[in-house]
């Protein structure tokens, strides 16, 4: 579980961190990886390259999760066991288009450390932790995490007093250099332990060296090291 929350934290923000379930932990296998479909489903298009074949293997790889859970839950990586559905399912369609068309072509093959499969798990991990800061600033709307952030993140080279102009002007907010300061860095260190606390509900055991582990494997290290807690 993280540290405590600086006292300049928002408050309540306390609550948006939590001890995170591991995926072996869950009790709806499918349910739980509602939260990856889109990773999962890009993969798919990938490998079998057709939408609607993709959209077919996302419903056998649901059906079966729904059957049978995660089935072996020996531990190890959410996404080494969803890349292993991913394979599993995109086979089933394969087979069944050979059969149809009477030919075969080769399916390719997907290596768990594919740049690919990394890129659309990333991707994922950012963007559940994006939507995650925005709640809480809905949350607590007078310190605006999210947006100051964001646009941060969109506008890297811009000075606190130019980012001021650009989040008053696209968001409505009354926002001034000083408040950008104050912000930026809260929302930095509060952006980068709810990812980690993303990054630990997809490993069984995320002590220490795990966590560092995948954090280094989805090149992760700058966006978490403001939490002081990987």
């Amino acid at each position: 579980m993280p540290p405590p929350i600086t006292p300049s934290s928002p408050s309540g923000a306390t609550s948006w961190f939590r001890a995170s379930q591991s995926w072996t932990d869950a009790t709806s296998a499918a349910g739980f990886t509602l939260r990856y479909l889109i990773p999962v489903r890009r993969q798919l298009i990938a490998m079998l390259e057709s939408e609607e074949e993709a959209d077919e293997g996302l419903r056998l790889l649901i059906g079966h999760l729904i059957k049978v859970g995660f089935g072996d839950r020996s531990g190890g990586r959410l996404r080494d066991h969803l890349l292993k559905a991913v394979r599993s399912a995109a086979r089933a369609c394969h087979q069944r288009r050979a059969a149809a068309s009477g030919r075969q072509t080769e399916l390719p093959t997907v290596a768990s450390d594919s740049p690919l499969w990394l890129r659309f798990w990333r991707d994922c991990l950012l963007e559940r932790t994006w939507r995650a800061l925005e709640r809480l600033q809905h949350a607590e709307p007078s310190t605006p995490l999210f947006s100051v952030l964001h646009t941060a993140t969109r506008a890297p080279q811009e000075t606190p007093a130019m980012l001021a102009v650009r989040i008053a002007a696209e968001t409505g907010l009354a926002m001034d250099e000083r408040r950008v300061k104050q912000t930026l860095p809260q929302a930095r260190e509060i952006f980068a332990r709810l990812l980690t606390d993303e990054i630990r509900g997809t490993l069984d055991k995320p002590g220490p060296e795990e966590m560092q582990a995948e954090i280094q494997a989805l090149g992760l290290g700058t966006a978490v090291a403001a939490s002081g807690d990987a």
